[in-house]
């Protein structure tokens, strides 16, 4: 581990003894999906705890780690979460990228600051909410354009549905090489070179072995060719290949 990760398994133990001494939830920081690796791969929670991990939505990437007493049932609504609804965008269509920008901007810390959502003409952005305030009240202009801001502590209302781009293709197995080469549309030997060169993810963790197996449900991280979700293995070709369908973050 490095000296950042046990940083972060050390937080994230601090939570459960301060759930134990103060017996009410305690929360962390938005933790994105490498750092929630890190902690499931490095902590055993303790005995005695419920926990949950929630981000605003259920599909939500960066989320928020909630650790609870025993007798107490996890509750969303006690997450300490805020969104920003952004109207916008009207004469040019605002990117991901501006609401981004214009939000770190305000010197707002990345672990404060969820995920945001862009759709036609209006933005989602979860952030924590002893900063949502102050985010609101500063943010006048995305990307040169005036908005409309409208602070929202209940989420429940919110409905939140992730654009994906279907790709359809075949590879030669389930090996991570293979099911590399064809989300990124290069050859094998390409991603083979990529995966070596530790430029894959697969569930935000670097693997540099090519012969690694890839399952139904995977994220697919390829630096310079995006994320995908390895949708469904379909059936296999004359040529006992496979077909599989991957969604790409848009």
């Amino acid at each position: 581990m490095t000296q950042d990760d046990k940083l972060l398994i050390a937080r994230t133990e601090d939570l459960f003894s301060l759930c134990d001494k103060y017996c009410c939830p305690r929360f962390s920081d938005f933790l994105d999906g490498a750092e929630q690796a890190v902690i499931s791969d490095n902590l055993v929670f303790p005995c005695g705890y419920n926990t949950l991990l929630y981000g605003g939505f259920d599909d939500a990437e960066k989320k928020i780690l909630g650790v609870f007493p025993e007798w107490a049932e996890p509750d969303k609504a006690e997450f300490p979460l805020s969104c920003l609804k952004i109207e916008g965008g009207f004469s040019r269509k605002l990117t991901h990228r501006d609401y981004l920008g214009t939000i770190m901007s305000l010197g707002i810390a990345p672990s404060k600051l969820g995920d945001i959502v862009v759709s036609d003409g209006f933005a989602y952005v979860f952030l924590h909410s002893d900063i949502a305030a102050y985010a609101a009240d500063n943010v006048h202009k995305i990307g040169n354009q005036g908005v409309k801001i409208t602070v929202m502590d209940d989420l429940s209302g919110i409905k939140v549905e992730r654009e994906y781009k279907t790709i359809g293709a075949i590879c030669a197995s389930e090996r991570l090489d293979a099911v590399t080469a064809a989300a990124a549309g290069v050859s094998r030997s390409i991603a083979s070179g990529l995966i070596e060169a530790g430029k894959v993810k697969v569930n935000h963790r670097e693997i540099t072995k090519t012969s690694e197996s890839v399952k139904e449900g995977d994220l697919l991280s390829i630096r310079g060719s995006g994320r995908f979700i390895v949708y469904k293995f379909g059936a296999e070709t004359r040529s006992s290949r496979r077909h599989v369908t991957f969604k790409q973050y848009i």
